[in-house]
């Protein structure tokens, strides 16, 4: 199979783009190429691809060595049993691979059993040299849980100078019994042989570690009972633990410890400086354990993690993600960005990975046009070869532009959003999509989203926005969405359309609404809220039911639920701010679209829509998808969704061409 596919990753920059129209299938499919990593030594690249041969489709992990260019694949997945979450080189040997899977629980305790729908991970451990794929727990040790842990993925550190064992957090009480708490300790596996040895018992109530850059276990993550979070510290590694920053969540005391420093006094933590999330360092022999601010942004959050040197092991930079791309500490690779960013112009580039001796390096390059490009580096003199596109059909020349489009809530709220104009178009009286983001703690920015492309190249202008209570725009922001569900929130969105119509930019007889997980929850209370205003609903993945939402989500076990902060606990407000409960105030057809296998937000969310709406006398069409989760994972049924959106559009909102 390897030969068909192998051209999928290298010499793909000679591909003759289309010149016609698009079909769906470019916008929809898994990306031919992503998840990128650099081997130690800088000669073998690691990528996952998409694989389409004949009856064998799917992703698979591929091997590239640069030099001679020749691919091998090492691990093929169906994306139905498992999809690939993260791939890791540990040494140039052995790459790590973590999957995620969905999973029905059906665990006997001995006085109960659990059924319950769980997203599981496992971690699977590639030899390169034997061609062998390991798992580090062996059955027998596994058989010693009566609840088998659900995360079994957690490496806390790859020892990346030991070729045989890795650092990994599992429950350490084994019993694990209903009403019986347990908390994470810290193992040393032996992959090669599935032998185990504990490395750090657990503590109470700590449920996260990190080491040092001497791998050493220094710092833990405490959550009580009554949810207050509080980072347990070993100052020196003889100490015994000690508990700091106490906060609740939500609260402007959060600190989240980062890493060390090559250093091991030097901890860096994330923490709030005027009310924006900023990085700073503490030197733990000092006795007021005074932060050191490190990098800060006046407007936005600083949400990214560390960077460090594969050479030194120290820390060289940070991921600042909110706003895209990497910042550097060190001059020399502050100029080797410049350089960068010179060669690409218009791009955000991140330098994703080096090689242990820095002189090559991974560059991801992407913008609001332009879906990914892969670079491999060289340094002395500094030079780049293009290796791979993500999605290798989408032409940033056939690409709409997207800009920035802010506008003033109905209370003088200012929101941050983006347009995404037709290209070639007039930019006046379009028809419009609505596109809210999910989470809702998250963000839009005008990086490239497959979904906008996909919709702007069918003729419509689409509208992104950071309505109140999105990520990286400070804390007061984040905390105006708590319990705010349908209302504020929702307004923001509308807002956003109406100002569209008062600039002549959308033809105001010509709006729909089309969101995935809170946004399809928002397309939904959308069409309830404004039944006039918008033509039609999609939602994939939406929240229906806000009442079951929250309570499927608290925990039983505890006084404190962040669900009850984050979203309310007040069952009756609840119901009201549940479109579930208002099929008959929608008027226009309404698309839904889940997977049978989504964790997130059970498929319940849409039957029970779709079954409100029927029983309204609706307008409504219900795709559900086989084997597939909350993300889209499987490809077929990534397809499925846009054909059927595409369908839905045509018939309720042509664009006239």
């Amino acid at each position: 199979m390897c030969k068909y596919i192998c051209s999928l990753l290298f010499f793909c920059l000679c591909y003759s783009m289309p010149t016609l129209a698009l079909p769906v299938e470019s916008f929809a499919s898994l990306p031919d190429v992503s998840k990128l990593e650099l081997s130690p030594s800088g000669e073998q690249l690691s990528s996952v691809i998409r694989v389409s041969v004949e009856n064998t489709k799917g992703t698979a992990v591929q091997v590239t060595h640069l030099k001679s260019g020749k691919n091998k694949l090492v691990l093929f997945t169906d994306n139905k049993k498992y999809d690939i979450g993260w791939v890791s080189w540990k040494d140039e040997k052995t790459l790590l691979v973590g999957t995620v899977y969905p999973s029905k629980r059906d665990t006997w305790l001995g006085f109960a059993r659990i059924l319950d729908k769980t997203r599981e991970t496992r971690l699977m451990i590639i030899d390169l040299e034997k061609d062998q794929v390991l798992t580090p727990f062996s059955a027998a040790f596994l058989k010693k849980y009566t609840f088998m842990p659900t995360s079994q993925d957690d490496v806390v550190d790859s020892l990346p100078n030991d070729p045989d064992h890795i650092l990994m957090e599992l429950p350490t009480n084994q019993s694990l019994a209903m009403g019986v708490r347990s908390y994470i300790g810290v193992y040393k596996v032996n992959f090669r042989d599935q032998t185990i040895r504990s490395y750090q018992d657990s503590e109470d109530h700590v449920y996260k570690w990190w080491t040092d850059q001497q791998h050493r276990v220094r710092a833990g993550l405490f959550i009580d009972d009554e949810g207050t979070r509080k980072t347990v510290l070993k100052k020196s590694p003889e100490d015994k633990w000690q508990a700091f920053w106490p906060y609740k969540i939500f609260s402007e005391e959060e600190v989240m410890p980062l890493g060390f420093g090559l250093d091991p006094n030097i901890l860096y933590i994330r923490a709030y400086h005027e009310k924006r999330l900023a990085i700073f360092k503490i030197n733990l022999t000092d006795k007021n354990m005074t932060r050191e601010l490190v990098f800060a942004d006046p407007v936005y959050d600083v949400n990214g993690g560390l960077v460090y040197s594969p050479s030194t092991n120290d820390v060289i930079g940070i991921t600042y993600s909110t706003k895209g791309g990497f910042t550097f500490f060190d001059p020399e690779l502050k100029k080797l960005q410049a350089s960068i960013d010179k060669a690409i112009p218009n791009n955000k580039n991140f330098i994703t990975g080096f090689s242990k001796d820095m002189q090559t390096f991974l560059v991801f390059s992407s913008s609001d046009t332009d879906s990914g490009t892969y670079y491999i580096g060289h340094r002395n003199p500094i030079k780049l070869n293009a290796v791979a596109y993500r999605y290798k059909q989408l032409d940033a020349a056939l690409m709409s532009p997207t800009k920035r489009f802010d506008y003033k809530a109905r209370d003088g709220l200012a929101i941050e959003a983006y347009l995404t104009v037709p290209k070639n178009s007039t930019g006046k009286k379009l028809p419009t999509i609505i596109f809210p983001h999910g989470g809702p703690i998250a963000r839009d920015d005008d990086s490239f989203d497959y979904w906008t492309q996909y919709l702007a190249d069918k003729g419509y202008a689409v509208l992104q926005m950071n309505f109140r209570g999105s990520a990286g725009q400070g804390l007061d922001f984040r905390n105006a969405g708590l319990k705010n569900w349908g209302m504020e929130m929702q307004n923001d969105i509308e807002d956003g359309a109406r100002k569209l119509i008062a600039d002549g930019i959308a033809d105001e007889h010509s709006i729909g609404i089309l969101g995935a997980s809170y946004g399809g929850y928002a397309a939904l209370m959308g069409v309830v809220k404004t039944p006039d205003l918008y033509k039609f609903a999609v939602s994939f993945a939406g929240v229906s039911n806000v009442f079951e939402l929250v309570k499927d989500n608290r925990n039983n076990f505890s006084s404190y639920n962040v669900v009850d902060e984050q979203i309310g606990n007040d069952n009756k407000h609840l119901k009201e701010i549940s479109p579930v409960n208002y099929a008959d105030k929608i008027k226009v057809p309404v698309l839904l679209v889940h997977g049978d296998d989504d964790r997130q937000v059970p498929v319940k969310h849409s039957t029970q829509m779709r079954d409100a709406l029927l029983k309204a006398g609706k307008n409504v069409t219900y795709l559900e998808l086989p084997n597939e989760d909350h993300y889209l994972t499987n490809n077929e049924n990534r397809i499925a969704t846009f054909k059927a959106i595409d369908s839905f559009l045509d018939k309720h909102l042509p664009v006239k061409k």
